[in-house]
């Protein structure tokens, strides 16, 4: 069994599955992992060829429906369907299954359907620029971990505070990449006091990332790694400011490798790590479902 939606640009989500008395689902395809273009150069005198770099092409989701109903009805959602999902505009696909739930974003290429069959069909070809599904829920690791600390039984009159949690802040934490492929990260820092310069490292691979800007508490920052939207940007007071200018020369947007990946931070070299609360959150992508 599955399930299979489509969301358009204004936020309307249309249930394409267990809908026969509108429409029903002949065959959808594009699930399947999507084709790898492998670029190679040939070299005189030797056999085969030699490998230079491959990637993933966009993947096109292609969706038939078989148009139900009787006289105008099936007109009425043939039509309903050119309004909802126009060609050339956003949309969002939904594919769920027992073992995954996941979506993809594309725009809608062509709807096309024959008008003179007496058994109407219609197929939505949806084009999506980058191939992988993505889980439905975002993964998120905290480094700055709240943890419980009761202890009994305990003394009224004691003076001492009495402590019912404890924030310990983890200089090096673990982001599990659980996808097929590595993955961008979008990594969020709240900032409680001034600081100046904010390192982040990725412990496997050397890699940091480094900000020197004059941060002011209640300063949000957002680093998106992802490829195609890398972006920082800097909300404060309400007001959003592109803050590639703070990125220090040298400093990369990292990518989660498969499985383990350690990173560690600091704030003003050390010395005020717990002036900023960093966040990491991330989806698990999938090459098919």
């Amino acid at each position: 069994m599955f399930e299979a939606k489509i969301e358009n640009k204004k936020g309307n989500i249309l249930t394409l599955s267990q809908n026969e008395s509108d429409f029903q689902i002949i065959r959808i395809t594009g699930l399947n992992p999507p084709n790898a273009q492998i670029n190679t150069n040939n070299l005189a005198g030797i056999d085969g060829a030699k490998y230079n770099s491959s990637k993933l092409q966009t993947r096109q989701i292609v969706i038939t429906l078989k148009l139900n109903g009787w006289g105008t009805r099936v007109e009425d959602n043939r039509q309903m369907l050119y309004r909802y999902f126009p060609t050339k505009e956003w949309c969002k696909f939904y594919f769920k299954t027992d073992n995954r739930d996941v979506y993809i974003e594309g725009y809608a290429e062509t709807l096309e359907v024959d008008l003179f069959q007496q058994s109407q069909t219609m197929q939505i070809v949806i084009l999506c620029p980058q191939p992988y599904f993505k889980a439905m829920d975002m993964i998120i690791d905290d480094i700055s971990k709240v943890l419980k600390n009761f202890e009994f039984p305990f003394s009224i009159n004691n003076d001492e505070p009495i402590p019912f949690s404890i924030i310990e802040l983890n200089k090096i934490t673990n982001v599990y990449n659980n996808s097929e492929s590595e993955t961008g990260i979008i990594i969020e820092i709240e900032v409680l006091n001034n600081v100046n310069k904010i390192e982040i490292r990725n412990i496997d691979t050397g890699e940091s990332f480094i900000l020197n800007y004059d941060f002011l508490p209640d300063d949000k920052i957002i680093i998106d790694t992802n490829r195609g939207q890398k972006s920082i940007t800097l909300i404060r007071e309400g007001i959003t400011f592109n803050l590639f200018t703070a990125i220090q020369k040298g400093s990369k947007f990292f990518q989660l490798s498969l499985g383990d990946n350690f990173f560690s931070y600091l704030a003003d070299e050390g010395s005020s790590d717990a002036s900023v609360h960093i966040v990491f959150k991330y989806y698990t992508l999938y090459r098919g479902v």
